[in-house]
């Protein structure tokens, strides 16, 4: 039952615009905070994490990112993840970036339901995206597939879009969409949608989160701030 529940609230769902295929110039850095407040079948649920960026060179960039949910009223359901990771760019013309990234994950909070997603597995994404400017506004639009295995117990495979246009100045609004399929008939459809402000070097961002389809419902707010260095 512990199980279940965990995978019921913990596949992954990242911050807006946040497993993008973009690398960082090197020494280059970006750090993010999330907290969530989620209903997952009448169940409150609260989801941190912390996700960081660095430049290593100017096509390498390390990443990882640490997370937890929480059960205030099922505390047996707590849950944690890590994941850590290195992207590469592949290709770079014009407005079109495309990137492959690996590495290593582990926990509950990462893997989601079904005996062994708790163990230590690995994962591999490829993505591609464009940005620019149309009169006068900043847009960008990504999308990535990656394939996550737990021991040889527990596969996920996922695709998610994801799309951004500035709306009045240094103001988005962004939406993605994730889709994940996986062994014992796992499967999420999720919509998050937001809105993002930049000031300097900080980001702000407010979003919704629901499931569409699936196994089972889940909706949630999600708020973060992160800062790029």
């Amino acid at each position: 039952m512990k199980r279940l529940w965990v995978g019921i609230a913990a596949c992954t769902t990242g911050p807006l615009a946040e497993a993008a295929p973009w690398v960082r110039a090197s020494g280059e850095g970006y750090g993010r905070l999330a907290a969530a407040d989620e209903r997952v079948e009448g169940i409150d649920a609260q989801r941190y994490d912390a996700y960081g960026e660095y430049g290593l060179s100017e096509n390498w960039t390390l990443t990882g990112k640490a997370e937890i949910v929480t059960f205030p009223d099922n505390t047996d359901f707590n849950a944690e993840g890590y994941r850590a990771t290195i992207r590469r760019s592949l290709i770079k013309r014009g407005a079109l970036v495309v990137s492959a990234e690996a590495g290593a994950v582990y926990g509950e909070a990462i893997g989601g339901a079904n005996t062994g997603c708790e163990d230590l597995g690995g994962e591999a994404r490829l993505g591609a995206g464009v940005s620019g400017t149309r009169r006068g506004s900043d847009w960008f639009g990504h999308v990535d597939v990656a394939v996550r295995q737990h021991g040889g117990a527990c596969q996920r495979e996922r695709v998610e879009l994801g799309f951004g246009q500035e709306v009045v100045k240094n103001v988005f609004v962004v939406s993605q969409y994730f889709a994940e399929r996986g062994s014992d008939d796992a499967r999420s459809d999720k919509i998050e949608t937001g809105i993002l402000y930049r000031r300097g070097r900080l980001d702000w961002s407010l979003s919704y989160r629901e499931e569409r389809s699936g196994r089972f419902s889940e909706s949630g707010v999600v708020a973060s701030l992160a800062v790029r260095f």
